[in-house]
């Protein structure tokens, strides 16, 4: 067997492999299971990397529901429910932001996250700025666009998929 410090600095260089790309991500997963019985952490600090881990992301998936209520159920002064909106879009970014760095299926979801409170925060503007059917959109378009632009330079297949379809059913709405 092999001593925990021995196995800490292969984890530890297997983690910088992974992070800076010299290995395919799925070698690294699978080394990383090698090394760490399974854990894909050090035995001992498992425990806490999951919970700053999962916190950020249970917030962040907390703050979609919230950004629909204080949108469309609340008496807010309009600055203030921009103001909100802009918080809750920032810690939703930031927590793409964090995530990317841990795990790969939460960095997503707080990718696709950030990107609804942006239209949603878009579209609130516009129905503040004028509210005309066509502006809105035309800025439902543009967060569309976007959409399409961050799938290509990130190659991710999902949103390059749900852009097209929103492009497709904004634009039969202009037409129709």
């Amino acid at each position: 067997m092999m001593s925990d410090n021995r196995v800490s600095t292969i984890v530890k260089e297997i983690k910088y492999w992974k992070e800076h790309k010299l290995l395919p991500e799925t070698y690294c997963d699978f080394l990383l299971a090698l090394y760490t019985n399974g854990d894909g952490e050090l035995s001992g600090t498992s425990k806490k990397n999951k919970v700053m881990v999962l916190l950020p992301a249970i917030l962040c998936i907390m703050l979609l529901p919230f950004s629909f209520l204080v949108i469309y159920f609340t008496k807010f002064e309009a600055v203030l429910q921009l103001t909100i909106l802009i918080l809750f879009f920032s810690y939703s970014f930031w927590c793409s932001i964090y995530l990317k760095k841990h795990t790969t299926y939460l960095y997503h979801m707080a990718l696709v996250i950030s990107l609804l409170l942006l239209l949603m925060f878009t579209v609130f503007i516009g129905n503040l700025w004028n509210g005309h059917s066509y502006l809105i959109a035309g800025i439902i378009l543009l967060n569309f666009i976007f959409w399409l632009f961050l799938s290509n330079r990130q190659h991710l297949h999902y949103l390059k998929f749900t852009g097209v379809i929103g492009l497709v059913f904004s634009i039969i709405y202009i037409i129709l």
